[in-house]
């Protein structure tokens, strides 16, 4: 029996308006889900943070769109005290009562259920500027591009790939294959607009997924988020990890070129 039903997924389409507790069973086995995973992240030692407010741990706001979506998500991505950090470096004010700081302006794993699919993506939103430009910095140098190459190479090849916004599949995509022959990668990167575009990558599923039934589900969970964490340990920004400087570079020469 796969853990989300047809039910779990239809009860997505309906809307609090129409029935207030539609839903809830699934949010509870959402929860549930995260507690089974959550010890295997923490058993592997990857630096991943839930929602630091219980009520916000599995919500309707997804780090692919800015507005409520109709979906259920379950992010993992900073600590809270990195995220505010982080969010003063983009010159955001920060809330002493922590309500300022959201997932979205930072990149996220996040697991989400809607009503066509159950998806599990790497997506780095328009918002999370800071760690945008990061990234195009550091992919600026030949030797990280190659890091990142590699990476991919042994990431499995159903993988989507793209920049397009919001909780809907886009045919505009390049799946782990793609991605990795030739220039494939580097052409795309150099397309992508910080401060404008999505960028994401993932696997989506069916409902009812085989892949995900109640006695597989976790250990198919926490595989792909561990595969996905070595992406978001690439791009993530950390004092370790500062390639601010090559980006700012970057935008000079574009100035002067275009100019």
């Amino acid at each position: 029996m796969t853990y989300f039903s047809y039910t779990d997924h239809i009860a997505l389409s309906y809307g609090k308006e129409q029935d207030p507790s539609a839903g809830d069973q699934t949010v509870s086995k959402f929860y549930n889900l995260h507690k089974a995973l959550y010890e295997r992240i923490r058993s592997g030692h990857l630096d991943l943070h839930p929602h630091w407010q219980k009520s916000n741990v599995i919500s309707d706001m997804s780090a692919t769109s800015p507005m409520s979506t109709g979906t259920l998500s379950l992010p993992y991505f900073r600590s809270l005290e990195q995220a505010q950090m982080v969010e003063k470096l983009m010159g955001i004010e920060v809330s002493p009562t922590q309500n300022s700081v959201y997932p979205y302006r930072h990149p996220v794993i996040e697991l989400r259920l809607a009503p066509d699919h159950f998806a599990i993506e790497l997506v780095l939103s328009p918002y999370a500027l800071w760690d945008q430009q990061n990234l195009i910095g550091k992919l600026d140098l030949e030797r990280h591009r190659m890091t990142l190459r590699s990476l991919l190479r042994n990431m499995d090849t159903d993988y989507a790939f793209g920049f397009w916004e919001g909780t809907h599949f886009n045919d505009m995509h390049l799946t782990t294959w793609q991605l990795t022959h030739g220039k494939v990668m580097d052409e795309w990167m150099q397309t992508f607009a910080d401060g404008q575009d999505w960028l994401r990558f993932g696997v989506w599923y069916e409902p009812e997924h085989s892949a995900l039934d109640d006695d597989t589900i976790v250990a198919e969970a926490f595989a792909r988020v561990n595969e996905l964490y070595t992406l978001y340990d690439f791009m993530l920004w950390t004092s370790n990890n500062n390639f601010h400087s090559f980006y700012e570079k970057r935008q000079r020469y574009m100035r002067r070129v275009y100019a």
